[in-house]
């Protein structure tokens, strides 16, 4: 509830490209402002360059299928849906996608309802920024450390989460939340999110068969991975790999 004091300064601003102007100064956080139509009416210098932009005004008017491939702008725009149909806030959503080398990046939104003086949503704001998913190797749990390492560096060995759990000397139950306390995801996120950023590396640098790949990774078959990995990445791995194949070290 904001109190009077806070609303009597508030009438006295009469520009709010002042307090816009501050995200600009804010390093390594992404911002972002859409009208109730989704289109971005505000951007930051952080936003904009990450998608390959020089200025504001290039992305002015644009909405999500017009910057991102089309599974990633349909999960954003359902995220961006909901926040205006409940006006709830959606806090430390991690998502793995795309930065703009075709790079697989960690990161963390958050996403809010912009309302009117009636309290009415009209539109949306949030922050993105990099997500660190190595966050558990610095914990004070060494179990959650080595078990994030373990998910870094060898994703596709882990066939059970239960077992792994069982393996650090846990119930599934107690990883689930000592897991989550720390980096922000469950287990199963976790795991699922660093097959695909394998499975980026690889592809990036190497022609295993896909076939092949997708039981290193421990997925059951190819089909599931691909369909894995268009959720994720907005594209296939096959179309992964012819755009983004050849790169090395």
């Amino acid at each position: 509830m904001e109190n009077a004091l806070t609303s009597q300064f508030l009438k006295q601003s009469d520009d709010s490209r002042d307090f816009l102007h501050l995200f600009d100064h804010l390093e390594g956080i992404s911002f972002f402002l859409k009208n109730s139509d989704f289109q971005i009416v505000s951007a930051n210098a952080n936003f904009y360059s990450r998608l390959g932009f020089t200025s504001e005004d290039e992305i002015i008017g644009k909405d999500d299928f017009e910057l991102f491939p089309r599974p990633l702008a349909g999960k954003f725009r359902r995220d961006d849906e909901q926040v205006m149909r409940t006006g709830q806030e959606m806090l430390r959503m991690v998502e793995l996608f795309l930065n703009r080398h075709g790079l697989p990046d960690w990161f963390l939104t958050n996403k809010m309802a912009v309302r009117n003086r009636k309290g009415a949503p009209v539109g949306i704001m949030g922050t993105v920024e990099r997500y660190d998913q190595k966050l558990g190797l610095g914990s004070g749990d060494s179990a959650i450390a080595r078990a994030v390492e373990a998910m870094l560096e060898h994703p596709g060995e882990i066939e059970s989460i239960s077992e792994f759990a069982a393996q650090l000397g846990m119930s599934h139950r107690h990883f689930d939340r000592r897991f989550k306390e720390v980096t922000g995801l469950t287990p199963k996120q976790f795991l699922g999110r660093s097959r695909i950023q394998q499975a980026c590396r690889i592809l990036q640098r190497s022609n295993t068969p896909l076939s092949t790949l997708a039981v290193e990774l421990g997925y059951c078959d190819q089909s599931a991975f691909t369909a894995q990995f268009r959720t994720r990445m907005g594209m296939t791995p096959l179309k992964y790999r012819k755009q983004f194949g050849g790169k090395t070290g």
